[in-house]
């Protein structure tokens, strides 16, 4: 634990004075939500994983800890590729999959797909939508009637508004969760 606690203050994440508690092999820290960056590099240079709950209230603490501990133990090893920590989109797709959803589908497409569920950005949806179907730019572009690299361009702002990117297997799966669930 004071590996941890001297890499998150190394990593200049504030308030490393938080709350912690370890069970088992599984360190619990509350931290504030603009700590979440400073967490996934310190995790990353002790080589360990972790979920970072930012999106639930104070008064739901238990519901965001189980969230993270069955996130952490049912999330495919390919979902930390380069050290990435997990999100409240992750877990929440994962609660969705093992049949306890911590929310409602709406809102868990909402965590997901983040401003791709604006009314403006219908156009960005249809190009991810086209994507995952085809499984290729190059098809998706043909699909909607567009040139190959207006679709990559389209596939590039998905990446850049929802921290997501449909090249990658497990983010692949979670964007295809959330467009599927959504109303």
């Amino acid at each position: 634990m004071t590996a941890l606690l001297d890499a998150l203050d190394t990593a200049g994440t504030p308030d490393v004075t938080s709350p912690t508690t370890v069970r088992g092999s599984r360190a619990v820290l509350l931290l504030p939500a603009a700590a979440a960056a400073g967490a996934g590099a310190a995790l990353r240079a002790l080589d360990l994983r972790g979920c970072a709950i930012t999106a639930e209230s104070l008064d739901r603490v238990a519901v965001a800890h189980r969230l993270a501990a069955d996130a952490l133990d049912t999330a495919p090893a390919h979902a930390y590729r380069a050290g990435r920590l997990l999100t409240d989109a992750d877990a929440h797709v994962l609660a969705l999959l093992a049949g306890h959803p911590a929310a409602p589908p709406d809102h868990i497409a909402r965590l997901v797909l983040g401003p791709l569920t604006d009314p403006g950005q219908g156009h960005l949806l249809a190009a991810l939508t086209a994507y995952l179907d085809t499984g290729s730019a190059n098809a998706a572009a043909r699909e909607l009637h567009l040139h190959a690299q207006s679709l990559r361009y389209r596939l590039r702002r998905v990446r850049e508004l929802t921290d997501r990117d449909p090249r990658d297997a497990w983010q692949r799966l979670t964007l295809d969760i959330a467009r599927t669930i959504r109303p």
